[in-house]
């Protein structure tokens, strides 16, 4: 259930090829392919960042075509490092594609059953990807230090297990972010993920009392210990930070940066 690169004409972005063949649509993109300059060059598709909005929305438009998808059928949400997660709905359609006022406000996580594409952004963030295959839903969750160390993956399985679903058959993918050879973190950060863990291997102490924080391992735990079977999760494990050629990261680049986007939808039979 290994990730893999794909090209389709200017754009370059990773996607998962058995979720593929299972009828979800799964994406990360890059940021090679799109119309932006410095320091936002050149696919970025965050409109929340500072960059020139017409461009953005060139870039957008270019990566719903790739997926064949109106700007109608996509989702995204506010985002604001909480752990609120919600089912989208039909009537959501369209919500955030175009303008910031639209998104639906303060989640970090958007799950649903229909085939709306749902999207969310990332600079260095862990995208974490659903699928329910009893349920035939799907989910997209934003999960910086504050999400993980709070165990947003967690709150997402719960919403689908309300729903009827089964977490020992649920599928997760943990897609591109900073990995655990970039990010150093404090005490303060580290004694977030201490209070909430009873064990944190994912935290490797360096000699000046900061910490190697490794986000795929926590949030890897998260989803074990709700019931996620180990065959059944995937980690990209390709760090942002180090590679500059191909991702935006806040942490190497600063705030003046550009977003790469997560993409989930169940792909229409109709």
């Amino acid at each position: 259930m290994s990730w893999e690169w794909h090209n389709s004409g200017s754009l370059n972005y990773l996607t998962v090829p058995k979720w593929q063949a299972e009828g979800i649509d799964l994406g990360f993109s890059t940021r090679v392919g799109g119309a932006g300059i410095v320091p936002y060059d050149t696919l970025n598709l965050g409109l929340h960042v500072g960059d020139d909005s017409n461009v953005v929305l060139e870039n957008r438009r270019r990566w719903f075509d790739q997926w064949g998808v109106p700007w109608t059928r996509v989702v995204v949400g506010e985002q604001v490092h909480g752990t609120d997660v919600t089912w989208v709905k039909e009537k959501d359609g369209g919500r955030g594609a175009r303008e910031l006022e639209t998104a639906i406000p303060a989640v970090d996580g958007l799950v649903t059953q229909s085939s709306l594409g749902l999207m969310a952004f990332f600079a260095d963030c862990v995208p974490l990807y659903f699928y329910y295959p009893d349920l035939k839903a799907v989910g997209i969750v934003h999960a910086g230090w504050k999400g993980t160390a709070n165990k947003i993956g967690q709150k997402a399985l719960e919403c689908f297990e309300d729903a009827g679903g089964r977490t020992e058959n649920a599928w997760v993918a943990i897609g591109p972010s900073i990995g655990p050879c970039c990010y150093v973190v404090d005490e303060r950060v580290a004694l977030q993920f201490k209070s909430n863990f009873d064990k944190t291997p994912f935290l490797r102490p360096q000699e000046d009392g900061h910490y190697l924080l490794d986000l795929w391992e926590a949030n890897r735990m998260v989803v074990l210990e709700t019931g996620v079977r180990p065959e059944n999760i995937n980690v990209a494990a390709i760090c942002t930070a180090d590679n500059p050629e191909w991702f935006f990261s806040h942490r190497r680049d600063g705030v003046r940066t550009g977003r790469m986007a997560g993409w989930i939808r169940v792909r229409s039979t109709r």
